[in-house]
């Protein structure tokens, strides 16, 4: 496999995009209000649109359709994380009740 200069370039592109990813992740675990993270994916996944149209050559849409499913697996991890903290908690009796 040939690794072209523009190649690298994109791949810093990729591995920047991979560790905004993971901040955002760990930023989810302190999140309370979901309505502006819902707004920041929305954003985040406009711009991703947005650079494999303008930025992704035709022979780099294997790996950016590659990362994009790992992106997916964090982000199913996180819902997996919101879920189990949301059934912990609705397992835990009521506050009034705990009197």
């Amino acid at each position: 496999m040939t690794i072209f200069p523009g190649d690298l370039a994109l791949m810093d592109k990729f591995e920047e995009f991979g560790k905004r990813i993971d901040e955002e992740f760990a930023r989810l675990k302190r999140i309370k209000n979901f309505e502006d993270f819902g707004k920041r994916v929305d954003e985040e996944l406009e711009r991703v649109k947005s650079f494999v149209k303008e930025e992704v050559a035709p022979e780099t849409e294997k790996r950016t359709a590659q990362f994009l499913r790992e992106v997916s697996e964090k982000l199913t991890e996180a819902a997996a994380w919101i879920e189990a903290r949301n059934a912990a908690r609705s397992a835990q009796p009521p506050k009034d009740a705990q009197s």
